[in-house]
């Protein structure tokens, strides 16, 4: 006889219910074999977190430091390394500079919060409904909320 065919006539398994032990014995012993390499081999290349923790370091200083938020703003350009993009500081806009009622798309674009298509919404609007009476008529442009007009209102003016 088999030792396969003994083994499943001694505990009473079926053919397939013994492969099906004998593949979870070669998968444990293979475990076993990996963890084993692992301990005795260890990776010598972690991860290397110093140039995070240097940004998130001085980020977290400025921030601490500054009496308000415009001052976070101001913060080194930095680069995103998957899309080699310069993210850069809309710190540059003076207070009141920009109005909603005659600036172009670029101009808009260089508020906080505000790209391409939100400028051309602005646009949009002012040409379909006529000039912004207030600054907070801006609030009714499509995707201008409350959170993004206190983010804008400091930038713009109706021009009066």
């Amino acid at each position: 006889m088999n030792l396969l065919t003994k083994f499943n006539h001694t505990f009473g398994l079926t053919q397939t219910e013994s492969r099906f032990i004998l593949f979870l014995l070669i998968a444990f012993i293979i475990g076993i074999g990996l963890k084993t390499y692992k301990i005795f081999f260890p990776q010598n290349n972690p991860y290397d977190y110093s140039a995070v923790d240097s940004v998130f370091s001085v980020r977290s200083q400025l921030l601490l430091s500054s009496d308000s938020m415009k001052s976070y703003s101001t913060v080194v350009d930095t680069t995103d390394k998957k899309s080699k993009k310069s993210v850069k500081s809309k710190a540059d806009i003076a207070p009141k500079s920009i109005n909603v009622n005659t600036a172009s798309k670029t101009e808009l674009m260089k508020l906080p919060g505000i790209g391409e298509i939100m400028a051309e919404r602005i646009i949009r609007y002012r040409e379909e409904n006529g000039l912004f009476k207030s600054i907070e008529g801006v609030m009714q442009v499509k995707g201008i909320g409350k959170k993004k007009f206190e983010r804008l209102a400091p930038y713009v003016t109706v021009g009066k």
